[in-house]
């Protein structure tokens, strides 16, 4: 895939049949889908190759509601690869109970079923770096991993076995998938990036029903128009809301806000600690929870056993998604961190001291990886119990524009993050759960966080992890979403939307899978559209 900045390419060169917003994993696969198909695709970053000085100027938010993790920064990179950038890999799918209209969960139910994306699964874990698409939680691992389940099965009426997926890049067996460092490697000759290109406006007809360009302004703050027949927006979770807000103009309030939805619903998962366990005591559960290295026809890759809070329970006690996990952390002397460096090429002088100095666990953790298929132990400072929970969607948690501006002008988002009672009252019982089950399984007992246990008020020691969703939620009627089930933007008739915005809910999982899931599935919408009514080739361009 051809990549240039803005700077450099005449005013030919920005025009295109679909230009994609953004470069992260659903930007980036949702051009590349289509260009599989011939399609001409311009993708506009407003980033660089990589993060520059004014990031902070740019990323900027006003945050007026729960205190964030990066108080002043939206979640989201501006660089080629967007949120690829930074992620930490870690992929699953969302229950079936996450797609349903569910009456203890205010505002809950998509208009499309689980059933809609699996056609797409198998592509989206091509394109996330992989090794399978579905068959890979609860007790569909054991099978697809060639390993018997264990005898001591959980309670399957309060807690049940989930599995995550690591994203394995395809340069850097150590890293999950960087999108950045690849375009240029994506067989697309119809597709083009441009960096240093920051959307600025949506600029629609006169009844904003049809949008006719985007405004997008480069370094030196000249502004150029980019035309095309279809538009998506793939701008993350803060950025999306934002645009369309800011795109005021011709249509007073915002694209697609008609019915002030857009913005509203903004959802993150809540994640912390919420037990501990001492590294001396921990090995038996480390072995029943602990990592796997499952092969595929896309290589080796690792799965994290974990559980979740079973639907029955969740019906029964009013509860929200919540999944629970054992967490290593590793000790400052860990001989397989050491080997990491090592092998990335960022060796410490220390780094050879201590892998002489422990050559014994680094045996055992070879013949475990290579033999055995399972985690590589570490030197460990200690072992923690994380929590991550749903949250309920609630319309006052949103985005809003702030009147204060970035560098070339736009309002940054205001945003107002809400958490609820019920978000807080799941993770206390999920707690308590995992403590019964590991006394029932005859595990060590966890040292439960005060704040955690059953009947605390104290505030739990959770904080956002980055996934911004909702904030253009998917809906059959438009005086309720933003998008329809295609992820086509309500009364608009092509401009789209990419990407976990769309959550109508965010259930307990990390939502890239399911992003590309949607972009892979937004593809084949696109392709269809445009190829049964083809357009005349673009001019040819000189640059």
């Amino acid at each position: 895939m051809l990549v240039e900045d803005l700077r450099t390419v005449g005013d030919d060169a920005l025009r295109t049949q679909i230009c994609v917003i953004g470069s992260g994993p659903a930007g980036l696969t949702v051009a590349t889908e289509l260009a599989a198909a011939g399609l001409r695709v311009l993708v506009l970053e407003s980033g660089g190759h990589e993060i520059t000085a004014d990031e902070t100027a740019f990323a900027a938010i006003e945050s007026i509601g729960a205190p964030r993790a990066e108080q002043h920064r939206i979640a989201g990179n501006r660089v080629l690869g967007g949120s690829s950038h930074t992620w930490a890999g870690r992929c699953g799918v969302l229950d079936d109970l996450d797609f349903a209209n569910r009456p203890w969960v205010a505002r809950s139910g998509w208009p499309i079923d689980a059933g809609a994306l699996r056609p797409y699964a198998e592509r989206a874990a091509a394109h996330a770096g992989l090794g399978h698409g579905t068959g890979f939680t609860e007790n569909e691992f054991w099978p697809l991993s060639g390993r018997q389940a264990p005898a001591d099965a959980l309670d399957t009426a309060s807690l049940r076995p989930y599995f995550w997926q690591v994203s394995r890049d395809p340069a850097n067996r150590f890293d999950c998938k960087r999108w950045g460092p690849h375009v240029r490697d994506i067989v697309a000759p119809t597709a083009r990036v441009l960096v240093n290109a920051t959307v600025t406006h949506i600029d629609t007809d006169a009844t904003g029903a049809h949008v006719n360009s985007v405004e997008v302004t480069g370094a030196g703050g000249r502004v150029r128009t980019v035309e095309a027949r279809v538009f998506v927006l793939a701008a993350g979770g803060i950025a999306t809301p934002r645009l369309l807000l800011a795109s005021r103009r011709t249509v007073a309030g915002g694209i697609g806000n008609r019915y002030d939805q857009v913005g509203r619903y903004l959802m993150d998962h809540r994640c912390g600690v919420v037990a501990t366990l001492r590294p001396a005591e921990a090995g038996a559960a480390l072995d029943r929870f602990g990592r796997y290295v499952v092969k595929s026809a896309r290589g080796r890759h690792t799965f994290l056993h974990g559980m979740a809070l079973s639907p029955a329970l969740q019906r029964r006690e009013s509860l929200v998604n919540c999944a629970l996990w054992l967490q290593e952390v590793t000790a400052a002397d860990d001989p397989w961190e050491s080997v990491k460096r090592v092998l990335r090429g960022r060796a410490r002088w220390q780094d050879v001291r201590i892998m002489m100095a422990d050559t014994g666990l680094l045996l055992d953790g070879a013949r475990r990886r290579l033999v055995d298929g399972v985690g590589i132990p570490h030197r460990l400072a200690g072992v923690e119990v994380r929590a991550m929970v749903e949250q309920t969607p609630d319309a006052d948690s949103r985005v809003r524009l702030s009147t204060r501006t970035d560098p070339v002008g736009m309002p940054l988002p205001q945003v107002d993050w809400r958490i609820g009672e019920q978000e807080d009252r799941t993770v206390r019982r999920a707690t308590a759960l995992l403590v019964g089950e590991f006394a029932r399984l005859g595990l060590p007992a966890p040292q439960v966080v005060p704040s955690a246990l059953p009947g605390s008020t104290d505030p739990l020691p959770l904080t956002d992890w980055a996934h911004p969703s909702g904030t253009t939620r998917m809906s059959a009627d438009p005086r309720r979403g933003v998008v329809d089930q295609h992820c086509r933007v309500h009364g608009v008739d092509n401009l789209y939307i990419a990407g976990s915005s769309v959550f109508p809910t965010n259930g307990h999982v990390n939502p890239t899978l399911t992003v590309i899931a949607l972009a892979v599935r937004l593809s084949d919408t696109l392709r269809a559209g445009l190829l049964a009514t083809p357009v005349p080739d673009a001019p040819s361009v000189n640059h």
